[in-house]
């Protein structure tokens, strides 16, 4: 038996770990995606310059909600705090891409953001963690006898 002292186990450390990031790097990608489609759109059509911050806000969100989704389903537990790591690391992410290409001071804008993705991230935590299981998935199969 394990000892309350112990601290952390290295395994479910680096479990965790890894899931919030393959998790992350989901969110990425498919905001990356999105947002790439979003500037296509622009180009094709010609949409107001005002529809930039909605669509950007939308792809954010769609990232960070399938990133919580996903670290959820892997893990299987506490879809709230998964769905938060994952949204807490891409914001910083972001903000560190933000920082070093715009050279900005931080500002009231920054925790806006943040918000936004900590929620969205959330959000996809709880459904991740609330998602039923098919019937046979995980290897317990039902037999009559």
């Amino acid at each position: 038996m394990k000892k309350p002292s112990s601290g952390p186990d290295p395994k479910n450390l680096t479990r965790f770990t890894r899931s919030v990031a393959i998790s992350a790097a989901a969110g990425v990608m498919l905001s990356f995606l999105l947002l790439s489609t979003f500037a296509a759109l622009m180009s094709v059509r010609d949409l107001p310059h005002s529809a930039v911050v909605p669509m950007s806000i939308l792809a954010v969100a769609a990232g960070t909600i399938l990133s919580g989704y996903c670290c959820a389903r892997i893990l299987r537990e506490r879809g709230l705090l998964w769905g938060l790591c994952c949204g807490t690391l891409i914001f910083l992410l972001t903000l560190f891409c933000e920082l070093m290409l715009l050279g900005q001071p931080i500002g009231i804008l920054a925790l806006y953001k943040y918000i936004i993705y900590a929620a969205s991230g959330m959000i996809g935590g709880v459904l991740g963690v609330n998602k039923k299981r098919k019937p046979g998935a995980g290897g317990h199969s039902r037999r009559s006898a």
